[in-house]
């Protein structure tokens, strides 16, 4: 074959290698460029979740921490006026006094979660708002009828709302931890929590980690919201308590034998059941138990509207000295508050209970007032907050219960 016709049959062959050459550069360029695409993909792609992730645990963090500071404050509404039986309430300062736990400066709440948390879970009191209010049912969704409003008349405070608001340009923004690619700066976090305090009280409702601190002894509602408002004086207190405004009255058994006046009664806490004397030291001393209870495992429902019949006992038994000690053991403790349950009208056994009352135990004895031996334990009012308390509209049918003046279980409405 010539020089010249191999030069030819070789012309298309290296036609080809020159081709084949140049896809593979322009291949190794498109590479080269996806590449670096899926880099800066993938960049942002850990951007956005390592953001996202931590803006999800401040956002769970500050909704937490409204919950808390709703929860921890909203008793602080309690007016000092109900336990002095002062009619018309002046709340402005309960208000204040539930900001004040919030907000002060060293030892308010956020000031704990502050020295606490990082900086980063640390808003500011310019970031929070804080309003008391009312709501009329805690079992039913916060709006319309049952709105979060201003009370009315002589309503009392029940509700406080704590709103977070941890804005882009506020004192301590919530910074993204990866910024750059036009990313912002910072987040706007928000909460909003509301506190209640549900007051329809129908009973009570122990566990067998948590007891109800409810005491045996039924007292004699005209004697409690009549008779000791009337005649009652706050003179009675031990010397190491002072005078508090609260009028304090005696509450007695008859003697062994029937003689002398009565307004209080020894109650069995069993529907249905009998009257066990030998538990009541223990139930005064620790609180009511499920055992203590109907099988239900409710105390309750005892309303005007629907009576709890107990069985009961009016005069004095013969353990009324460790009865006696069991209540002074309670006065003299570092919570000497208790539940009594209410009866109207004359005594009976069983003995029909309308409802109940919270007052602290000042003293106890054995006195003879010349009829006998009688127990006595004296009372004043005072305010009972507790998980145990069992309520109308979510314990039972109802609507139409009153709100207790001393008796409350805090809810989270929203």
């Amino acid at each position: 074959m010539t020089t010249l016709a191999r030069n030819r049959t070789n012309q298309p062959a290296a036609h080809s290698r020159r081709r084949l050459g140049a896809l593979r550069a322009r291949r190794r360029g498109f590479t080269s460029v996806a590449t670096l695409m899926m880099i800066v993909i993938g960049i942002v792609t850990l951007m956005l979740v390592v953001n996202w992730t931590y803006l999800v645990l401040v956002s769970r963090h500050t909704l937490r921490l409204s919950d808390t500071l709703a929860l921890s404050a909203v008793r602080e509404l309690l007016d000092e006026g109900r336990l002095q039986d002062v009619p018309v309430y002046m709340q402005a300062d309960d208000i204040d006094d539930a900001v004040n736990l919030i907000t002060a400066d060293n030892t308010g709440l956020l000031a704990q979660n502050t020295a606490a948390m990082g900086v980063r879970l640390r808003p500011t009191a310019s970031d929070l708002t804080i309003k008391a209010g009312r709501i009329d049912d805690a079992s039913q969704p916060v709006g319309g009828a049952n709105a979060f409003v201003d009370p009315v008349g002589s309503q009392p405070y029940n509700s406080l709302r704590v709103e977070i608001l941890r804005s882009p340009t506020g004192l301590n923004p919530v910074q993204l931890l990866m910024r750059g690619f036009g990313a912002p700066e910072a987040a706007k976090i928000s909460s909003s929590s509301l506190a209640t305090l549900d007051s329809r009280v129908i009973g009570f409702r122990p566990s067998v980690s948590t007891p109800a601190p409810v005491a045996p002894l039924a007292i004699d509602q005209n004697a409690w919201f009549s008779t000791r408002v009337s005649l009652g004086s706050d003179t009675h207190n031990p010397p190491l308590r002072p005078a508090n405004g609260r009028l304090e009255w005696d509450f007695l058994l008859r003697t062994p034998g029937g003689d002398g006046a009565a307004n209080a009664a020894l109650v069995g806490l069993q529907e249905g059941g009998s009257l066990n004397l030998a538990a009541i030291p223990a139930q005064i001393a620790d609180g009511i138990y499920p055992s203590d209870v109907h099988a239900s495992g409710l105390l309750g429902p005892a309303t005007v509207g629907d009576p709890m019949p107990l069985p009961a006992e009016r005069n004095s038994p013969p353990g009324m000295a460790t009865i006696a000690a069991a209540f002074q053991a309670v006065a003299d403790s570092a919570h000497p508050e208790r539940v009594f349950p209410l009866y109207s009208g004359a005594y009976s056994d069983p003995l029909d209970i309308v409802g109940f009352i919270g007052a602290r135990v000042m003293q106890s004895d054995v006195v003879d007032l010349g009829d006998g031996p009688q127990l006595r334990v004296r009372l004043e009012p005072a305010f009972i907050v507790h998980s145990t308390v069992a309520t109308a509209r979510l314990d039972a049918t109802p609507a139409d219960v009153p709100e207790n003046l001393y008796i409350h279980k805090i809810r989270l409405t929203r």
